[in-house]
């Protein structure tokens, strides 16, 4: 039998990050290249609508998804979202948490004349690099440890109790650690579930998001907002490097000098949560949208969370499987406030590395 390792990290956006650098204990991080799964049916109907300068990227899966009222995303490119993202963060619960981080993350609070954004909340902080990557957004890809590139096809549990995975590198290869975490998007972990025979035919698969709408105004602020929304808003400046994909911020006189004309972007984003329901059909390699069940617009904020299987959390559903298997990406967060969950990622990756720092 192969080595076996203490801990195996899949996936490489920033959960995986975050986890990455607070775990202390031996580990191996793998994550996908698009190269190894070219020979996979492509899906560009799952690939996020990119800017100019964004880094370009594609899905390839072999299963097909079936989308009426649902927007889904599948970024499989090394450092996930934070290659496009804006890099928000809700800072106001993590407080001496972030100390580990500061060390290579410089949260510089959002403002319309130096980040281009602004909100309603004021504990809002963008995320940016630190020393020569200085005001430009916070990308995790050059901060892993311990990363091999193979795509993870599924996982079984062997007679010793041990996870054993199996991942597509020029061949299938085998994988085993007493510790899995799961890092993925939601594409990709559904992908993983059910050829790891966690999701069956006819299972439903549902995930929540927080309502989301966006409106353009004249003026800074709203006149329709509810008591219990969180309003991001961008400036023209904010608009223009957001629309370009640019992550270097402009100098403080450019934005000052776009930011005369009155033209601003808000999401809107409420306490109130959304839900998308999904099908399984394992024979035809079909996932299919429930439309009567899955509210319209679903996933446009791409701060959706929450997976369930057959109306139970994906995580509860893993550990009867296996205690020893942990998720800590975005399909297991629950999210209580509306807005970016880049805090929760944090969070979820704070007490599972206490956990397993022991």
């Amino acid at each position: 039998m192969s080595k076996v390792y203490k801990n195996i990290i899949v996936g490489s956006g920033f959960s995986a990050f975050v986890f990455n650098r607070l775990l202390k204990k031996d580990f191996l991080v793998i994550t996908t290249n698009e190269n190894l799964i070219k020979n996979f049916p492509k899906r560009k109907y799952l690939t996020r609508h990119l800017r100019l300068l964004s880094k370009k990227f594609t899905s390839y899966g072999l299963f097909k998804y079936f989308l009426k009222n649902s927007i889904l995303h599948d970024t499989i490119i090394h450092g996930g979202n934070t290659n496009i993202w804006g890099g928000i963060c809700n800072i106001s619960n993590l407080g001496n948490k972030l100390k580990d981080l500061k060390k290579i993350i410089n949260f510089k609070k959002i403002d319309k004349d130096t980040t281009g954004s602004f909100s309603t909340n004021n504990h809002l902080y963008q995320m940016q690099g630190k020393g020569k990557n200085i005001n430009s957004i916070f990308n995790c890809s050059k901060y892993f440890k311990n990363l091999i590139y193979g795509h993870l096809i599924d996982f079984s549990i062997n007679k010793k109790n041990l996870i054993c995975l199996n991942v597509k590198k020029k061949k299938i290869e085998k994988y085993y650690c007493k510790n899995l975490i799961l890092a993925v998007n939601t594409i990709q972990l559904i992908e993983i579930l059910i050829n790891s025979n966690i999701l069956n035919d006819k299972d439903k698969l549902s995930i929540n998001e927080h309502h989301f709408r966006t409106k353009v105004s004249f003026t800074p602020n709203l006149n329709d907002q509810k008591k219990d929304d969180l309003i991001l808003s961008y400036s023209i400046s904010g608009i223009i490097k957001h629309a370009l994909g640019k992550r270097i911020n402009f100098n403080m006189y450019i934005f000052k000098f776009l930011n005369k004309f009155p033209f601003y972007y808000h999401q809107i984003f409420n306490k109130k949560k959304v839900l998308a329901l999904y099908r399984i059909d394992k024979s035809n390699k079909v996932i299919k949208e429930i439309p009567k069940q899955t509210a319209y617009g679903f996933g446009k904020s791409v701060h959706y969370f929450n997976m369930k299987i057959n109306n139970i959390a994906v995580s509860r559903i893993l550990s009867k499987k296996n205690k020893n298997i942990f998720g800590i990406s975005s399909p297991f967060v629950t999210s209580k406030t509306p807005g970016p969950i880049s805090n929760c990622l944090i969070e979820k990756s704070i007490f599972l590395s206490d956990k397993l720092n022991k």
